[in-house]
């Protein structure tokens, strides 16, 4: 399927690991010419290197995605290079887990200002090339948190950070869907279910099964009868409808919260 993409500049922040990698990958795979922002040198080398090795275009920029000054800074480099975003991947720097006792006011809002108020800059510094084009696509790698919150019940960790700003999130991302919208610009959510991204997935769901006083390989295969598809999903699958969001034939869906999941939250929430 021809995304209609090619030549179009697109903009991943944490493009270098995880689903935002994959993304990015998914992007230069159809034709769009991907500017890569991370903070390490290392790992923006590693994916610009097998963005081109497979046949894309790729630029890497780094920056510090908790400064609120990176965000015009990475789009100005973008022009720089291959010209101004059509296309913005917002991956955010997710809280951190655990409980209400455990985090103060500074804590609280230092999550707000990464979920919110840092895509708030990340679309200001974005979207005035897409309005004067009269085109754009701008998706956020979000959570299930945001629609509704992750329970200590059912991975015996708390997430109150995420449960709190989440939410917080997805309102700005519908607001701007609203307003941008006359523009040509589309506006979306990708919230990932339990998506296996390797070994940092591995050991959190072994810190899981450890709290839980349980066998790994057990606790796995409870946990994954909670899930209808019966595994966890992969990468790729999340990059894949990231990439198609934002294709030319996509033009018409904006403002929604897209789950990639198995069917767990409509179970479970």
């Amino acid at each position: 399927m021809d995304l209609g993409i090619a030549g179009k500049v697109a903009l991943v922040t944490g493009g270098t690991h995880g689903m935002g990698r994959t993304v990015a990958e998914a992007l230069g795979e159809n034709g769009a010419r991907v500017v890569v922002v991370a903070r390490g040198q290392a790992g923006l080398d590693d994916t610009v290197d097998a963005i081109r090795a497979a046949g894309g275009e790729a630029v890497g920029v780094s920056a510090d995605l908790t400064d609120f000054a990176a965000y015009p800074y990475m789009v100005d480099a973008a022009k720089k290079t291959f010209g101004a975003p059509d296309i913005a991947i917002f991956t955010p720097v997710a809280p951190p887990s655990g409980g209400f006792d455990d985090f103060d006011d500074a804590e609280f809002d230092r999550a707000y200002a990464y979920i919110v108020k840092a895509f708030a800059h990340f679309a200001r510094a974005v979207s005035p090339a897409m309005k004067e084009r009269q085109w754009g696509r701008i998706v956020t790698i979000g959570s299930g948190a945001a629609k509704s919150p992750a329970r200590a019940s059912i991975l015996n960790f708390d997430y109150v950070l995420a449960n709190t700003v989440r939410p917080a999130g997805l309102g700005l991302s519908r607001s701007l869907a609203d307003e941008l919208g006359p523009f040509g610009i589309t506006v979306n959510t990708v919230p990932p279910g339990f998506i296996d991204t390797g070994e940092a997935y591995k050991a959190f769901f072994e810190k899981c099964a450890r709290d839980a006083g349980m066998d790994y390989d057990a606790f796995i295969t409870a946990f994954l009868k909670r899930i209808p598809a019966n595994r966890f999903g992969t990468p790729r699958e999340v990059g894949s409808l990231v990439a198609f969001l934002c294709s030319q034939d996509a033009g018409y869906i904006t403002g929604q919260y897209i789950v990639v999941d198995g069917g767990y939250m409509q179970i479970y929430h």
